[in-house]
């Protein structure tokens, strides 16, 4: 028995030994920052190996890295023990065994040796991640850059195709059309897709502008706040905008049925009446001459009804945006309409008050004519030349009008020499006027070295008799000898 037990301490302490001897031998683990070794764990704590303790150290540090603000490096010593930390992280736990391996020093002194050579390379780590960063950054700026430029240019071809193939066959491959009826025209069609051609493109180029500045200011520390700021600004509202139409989808969707119900009418209208206007369609309650003026008003009308009265109903709201709509485009065409109205109220003052009758004569801008119409909006005269003038009432406001009556009262001025008594001259002119119209006068206007200037006055049943009434006058001048000249003028009303 006592042989059994000499053997069995002598295999324990030959297996001791050998743990020792292979303890020893170990090889050191290298603990690094970036290339820098600041760390050789070689010696193994108890339940701590050394390749352990240098994997746990590697990884504080690859955390310390990441951080912002990682802190100060710091030694905190314990009895034969120093954990070096930076911030609040613990990297290494150092023991008397690392400072022998390392060649003898003291503990605490090869702690804080070892703190130092971490904290600089700690320091040179970010400098160099620093510069690899910035390099990297601006190297993906360039990249984006270049993807931008040919994405834009993509659209801009794109863009381009789709404007010449609309060119080239637009006019014929756009029309909509139910069955036989031509609902939208091509040329309508074509339009509106060469305006959306144009807002896509420069939607598109803005969108990929906007992309590319997001992503270039989100490379860089000092810019990522601008980038925040830049998304919110651009993005909220439309993220609002498309919440709110997300929400009122199905009142959407029945606004554009509605809508879509009464651009058919409309277009339906205009169709018929302009068939109307070709006389392809015949009506007896309007003439083809009115047919398109008629289709402006009904289509106008249409389009106001549905504003004001349909669109309330559709939308549950008499409050809603469409209403008012509405009710402005009606105001607008009220206050449009003013001078109408006006003309209207006057023209209805100078029917039901009598003021003017159809045969009256007038002066009007110095012209002179015989009233053959009056209605709520105009006054029609027949001139002496043959002419028709159509006067509106309201510029009755801002020119005198004067009525010459159903018979009108007209003069005529002539010279005579002046050795012609001037009694004679006036019983000769007024006798000349008797024979062509009632309440003859004559009078002296004016006297010139050479002549005399002479007014004969009568009333006359229509304005062409002025021209008889000077053929009298020249007449009865010549008979008695008495040459003269004429510059007839109408006499102002008394």
């Amino acid at each position: 028995m006592k042989r059994r037990s000499g053997l069995a301490a002598a295999l324990a302490v030959s297996a001791l030994l050998a743990a020792a001897s292979a303890r020893a031998a170990s090889p050191p683990v290298p603990v690094r920052v970036g290339e820098a070794v600041v760390f050789n764990l070689s010696a193994d704590a108890e339940g701590k190996p050394g390749k352990e303790r240098a994997a746990r150290a590697s990884a504080a540090l690859a955390s310390v890295l990441a951080q912002a603000e990682p802190g100060e490096v710091r030694v905190e010593n314990a009895p034969q023990l120093s954990v070096i930390y930076v911030g609040g992280t613990a990297i290494v736990e150092l023991l008397p065994a690392d400072a022998a391996l390392a060649g003898g020093p003291a503990l605490e002194a090869y702690a804080n040796d070892r703190a130092n050579a971490l904290r600089l390379a700690l320091s040179s780590e970010r400098k160099r991640s620093q510069i690899a960063e910035t390099v990297f950054s601006w190297s993906l700026v360039v990249f984006f850059a270049l993807i931008a430029f040919y994405l834009i240019k993509r659209v801009t071809t794109l863009t381009a195709r789709a404007r010449a193939w609309l060119e080239e066959r637009g006019d014929r491959d756009l029309a909509v059309s139910v069955k036989s009826i031509e609902l939208v025209r091509p040329a309508v069609v074509k339009s509106s897709a060469v305006i959306a051609l144009g807002l896509s493109r420069w939607l598109g180029q803005f969108g990929i502008f906007y992309a590319w500045l997001a992503i270039v200011l989100s490379l860089f520390e000092a810019t990522r706040g601008y980038t925040e700021r830049l998304t919110g600004f651009v993005l909220s509202p439309l993220s609002q905008l498309f919440g709110r139409v997300a929400v009122a989808l199905p009142l959407l969707v029945v606004a554009a049925f509605a809508a879509l119900a009464v651009f058919v009418l409309v277009r339906f209208t205009g169709l018929f009446l302009a068939s109307v206007a070709r006389r392809e369609t015949q009506l007896d309650w309007l003439p083809a001459d009115l047919a398109g003026p008629a289709s402006v008003l009904l289509r106008i009308a249409i389009v106001l009804g549905a504003l004001v009265f349909a669109a309330p109903l559709v939308t549950g709201s008499a409050d809603d945006s469409l209403a008012r709509l509405g009710t402005i485009v009606l105001w607008a065409l009220g206050l449009a309409a003013v001078p109408i109205f006006a003309t209207g109220l006057l023209g209805a003052a100078v029917i039901f008050d009598r003021r003017l009758g159809v045969g009256d004569h007038v002066r009007i801008r110095g012209q002179l004519g015989r009233v053959i119409r009056v209605n709520l909006l105009e006054l029609r005269l027949a001139t002496t030349t043959g002419s028709e003038w159509r006067v509106p009432h309201l510029a009755l406001l801002t020119q005198p009008l004067e009525r010459l009556g159903a018979a009108p009262r007209m003069a005529i001025e002539l010279t005579v020499r002046r050795e012609h008594e001037a009694t004679s001259v006036l019983v000769v002119l007024r006798d000349a006027a008797r024979g062509v119209g009632k309440d003859a006068a004559a009078e002296i206007v004016d006297i010139e070295p050479s002549h005399v200037r002479y007014r004969l006055t009568a009333t006359l049943s229509s304005l062409e008799d002025r021209s008889a009434l000077l053929v009298a006058a020249l007449g009865a001048l010549s008979a008695a000898g008495m040459d003269g000249g004429e510059n007839a003028l109408p006499a102002r009303r008394e």
